[in-house]
Formats: C-alpha cells, structure tokens, sequence
C-alpha cells in the first residue's frame, strides 16, 4: 500500500520541470558548436589569424543567435525524464566505446592515438621519425619529420582538459563532452517533436537500415556478408553505428541539422553549413543541399531580390571563408587521404551490377522507410531534399572506404531518422494508450525492431566485451591501445593507414603549416 509520504515525494518530483524554448536550445547548439573551433583557433594558429578568425567567429555566431528569429516551440521536462534520459545517454557513450573505458569498435584505436597526441604533444602536433621504436615502422620512415592533419576539432575540449590534467582527465572529459552533445541532440528531437519524449530518444538510437534483409539473404546463398555492410561500395550505417566510429563527425552532424530543420529564417544558414565543414569536410557534402533548400524556403520572399537578401547576410558569407581557409588548407595538406576516387560503377565488374546494387541499398537503406512516412511530409522541402541527396550520393565515390557515402549521408540520414522517429514513437503512445487491441502500431513497431537487428546486436555485443575485457580481464579484445600514438606506432601493420591518412610529408611548404599554423 502506498503512504501519504510516497505520494507525496512522487509528486514532488514530478512538478519539478525545466522549460526549454527555441532560442535557449539555438544558443546551446551554437556555444557547444563553435567553442572548440575558436580553441582551434587560438591554440593552432598563428597569433594574427587566430585572433582574426576567433574574432569573425564570434561575431557570427553573435549574429546569428542575435538574429536567429522567434519561435513558439518550447518543450517541459521533468525530473523523471531528466533521471531516465541522462543515464541513458551516459550508457550510449559508454557501449558505444568513447573515451575507450569499454570495449571499442577498431576506429578507436586511431581515435585514441588522435587524443594522446593533440594532449602529449605541442601544437601544431609534428612527428619526429626518429621517436619510432618499433624497427619495421623505423627502417620504413626513415629520418625526417611529419605533421599531423585530420579533422580533430571535435577533440579541441578534452585535449585542453588533458594537457591540464592528464591523459584520463581528458578521456573522461570526451566522454562526458560527447554525452552533453548528445543531450543536445535529444532536446532539439523533442522540439522538433513538440513535446519531451523517452521512447522519441529510444527510437533515434535504434534507427537503421533494414540491412538485416541482404544480410540474411547472403548468409543463406554462402555470401560475405556483415551486419552493416552487404555490399561492395555503397554503405549506409545506423545511427547507433555512427556514434559507435564517428562520434567525432555524427554528434556535430545531428545538431547541425536540426538546427537547419527548425530555424526560422535563412540568416545563418551559411554559419550552420560552414560549421559542417569544421567537423567532417564529409559531412559537409550531406549538409549543402539542405543549407541551399532552407536558405530558398526561408528567404523574404520567393523572388531572386528575396533569396539574395536573405543570403547577403555577414552570418552567411564571413563564416564560409573564413573556416574554408583555416580547414580547406589543413585537410588538402595530406594530398593523399583521398587518392582513390571515382564514378562508383567503375569499381564493379559491370554497371549492371553497380545498377542492381544500387537499386537495393536504396530500398533497404532509407526507400522502405520513405515509403511508410511520405504520407505525413507530402510538401515537406527539407525532407524531400534529403531523400533527392540519398538517391543522388551513390553515385561517386572518394576513398577505399567510401566516406564521400559513407559520411556525406549523416545529414539527410539523420533528418529521415527524426521523421521516423518521430511516427514510431507516435505508434508507440497509441498501443499504450489504447483500450483495444490496434495491429498498425504494433506492426509499426516490429517494423523498428526489424530494422534496429543491428543496433541491437552491437550494443549486445559491445556490453558482453566490455564485461569480457574490463571485469575479466581480457586484454586481448582490447582493439582500442594498438596504436597508442602516430608518433610511436607499435604494429607495423597499421603503418600505412596512418601514413596515408595522417601524415603531411614537406608540410613546411603547404599553405596550412607555412602561413597559419604556430
């Protein structure tokens, strides 16, 4: 039997709500987005065109928060939602390996050594051969120096805190700083949502593909095959996925476009897109089309004066110059990380394959989902722009991994997961809420379960690995520590990922590290 007292505490802890509106959501968006480009700035660059850049920054995002515009949307949390949701985003960062306290996917190990060279070294980070102890990795380097080139902003924040601190400090605080992003992330859903939901966060992590289908169907024919990948080239991965390899690229790529779906005037789209490109020039490539639709839709008017007006704004135009100088140089400074690239049916024994691939990765990966939401985003321009950049994507191919696919597909994915999102947890609600038994909402849901095989058994497998290796003891499945450091690569066989990926050979004589870097 309940006592007074316990209803009461219930109560209690009920009425205690927070309001978050849209423009407190914007400003949280922003500050999280473009403090680690100004430390970037500041800590990499030379002084003039680090104060230079770090102050156009500023002014930007001022701007564009300035004149960000109004919106009624706002949301009430809970304490109870607060209490379920915190932890839960905790546990994703966690069995999702960030920081690498549990079991990690194998991109951490370059995740890692990227974090121990941006605390352990001095920027800009530059590696003298002559530190390699491995011989192999020694004999094969021989003498001379490299820098470091990648997009690394994202870890601008717990590389501070570890130069301050140490190395743990500063792994603790990527955990921490990926799990605040993410709460980012769950509170612009809500908005989007229009009011704070649980199972609207649920969804959102279990979105995928439905690659279980191909994925069956090979394992029956005899057919190589993985959980993710059934094909050759063209690769679409969940969003549980997408925390799991590239939080540093997917936590930015999720805020960014929610902020381009709810905004209200096209201001600061050029700000918001430009930002992309701070964080993944792959991404980035995802992102354009829908900066160019939102900055259409929500221009003065429909006419060419309109659009301009709209356009012609410093918000828009400063920011893209400004991060196209500083990381357009910094990324072209390794000629060599995107040396394979080309139409994507040369790489397969014939276009008609390339064809037939191509036609199922667009059913599995988003066509069933498009088919089953389109009802309720007929005229929706945003979400027609980002299924017309999935359809058009496939085509062209950069890298042996396809990033140009790969990561170029987070945004418009990302939007096409809120959707669904948004009409599973909409079902959800409706078999609770219903005194009878409907089949549609449970269908809906098997639907999301079907699809979510693969999140499921990522998230399975990594909380057993991590039981395996942090309570057992079970070093060996512990991927994350092979490499350690660029500087001192213990295997010779990762050599040369990282000599292609990361190294900038005669960097004293590119544009980056001869006229901005330190």
């Amino acid at each position: 039997m309940r006592t007074t007292d316990t209803l009461k505490t219930r109560r209690r802890i009920k009425d205690i709500k927070f309001e978050i509106s849209y423009g407190s959501f914007v400003t949280a968006a922003t500050v999280y987005l473009t403090l680690p480009v100004l430390i970037f700035f500041l800590g990499y660059l030379k002084i003039v065109p680090g104060i230079l850049f770090s102050a156009l920054t500023l002014i930007s995002a001022y701007l564009f928060l300035k004149n960000k515009g109004t919106s009624d949307r706002k949301i009430t949390l809970d304490l109870t939602y607060l209490l379920v949701i915190i932890p839960l985003i905790l546990l994703m960062v966690f069995i999702g390996g960030i920081g690498e306290f549990g079991f990690s996917m194998s991109d951490h190990s370059i995740r890692y050594a990227i974090l121990n060279d941006l605390v352990e070294y001095k920027w800009p980070v530059v590696y003298d051969f002559s530190t390699q102890q491995n011989p192999v990795v020694a004999s094969v380097l021989g003498e001379g120096k490299a820098a470091f080139a990648y997009y690394f902003v994202y870890w601008m924040i717990p590389a501070v805190t570890g130069k301050l601190f140490g190395l743990t400090a500063a792994r603790v605080t990527l955990l921490l700083w990926t799990a605040a992003g993410l709460f980012i992330v769950s509170i612009g859903a809500c908005l989007m949502y229009g009011k704070a939901s649980k199972a609207l966060f649920v969804g959102l992590m279990l979105f995928a593909g439905f690659d279980v289908i191909p994925y069956a169907v090979n394992n029956l024919m005899g057919v190589w095959s993985t959980w993710e990948r059934w094909n050759a080239e063209l690769i679409v991965v969940g969003n549980f996925y997408q925390l799991m390899n590239v939080f540093n690229q997917c936590i930015p790529g999720w805020i960014i476009t929610l902020l381009l779906i709810l905004c209200v005037n096209g201001r600061g789209i050029g700000f918001l897109g430009s930002l992309m490109f701070c964080y993944s020039p792959w991404a980035a490539i995802g992102v354009l089309p829908m900066c160019v639709c939102k900055m259409i839709v929500n221009s003065d008017s429909r006419s060419f004066k309109g659009v301009m007006k709209t356009l012609l704004t410093p918000e828009n135009l400063i920011p893209p110059v400004v991060f196209f100088i500083a990381f357009a140089s910094l990324y072209t400074a390794n000629s060599n990380a995107t040396s394979e690239a080309g139409f994507t049916w040369t790489f397969y024994d014939s276009p008609l394959i390339f064809l037939r691939d191509y036609i199922l990765f667009v059913m599995i990966e988003f066509g069933i989902w498009f088919l089953l939401i389109r009802k309720r985003h007929p005229q929706d321009p945003m979400f027609l722009t980002a299924m017309a950049t999935m359809l058009v994507l496939p085509f062209y191919k950069i890298t042996y991994a396809n990033d140009f696919l790969m990561r170029g597909s987070m945004a418009p994915m990302f939007l096409l997961s809120v959707y669904v999102a948004m009409f599973v947890t909409d079902h959800f609600y409706r078999s609770l809420n219903s005194r009878k038994f409907e089949l549609l909402p449970r269908l809906v849901l098997l639907t999301l379960i079907l699809a979510a095989y693969t999140t499921l058994n990522l998230m399975l497998y990594s909380s057993i690995m991590t039981v395996k290796i942090r309570v057992m003891g079970d070093t060996e499945d512990d991927i994350s520590h092979n490499i350690v450091s660029f500087g001192n690569i213990r295997k010779e066989d990762e050599l040369e990922v990282i000599r292609t990926q990361f190294y900038v050979y005669d960097y004293e004589d590119t544009i980056f590290f001869k006229y901005l870097s330190k």
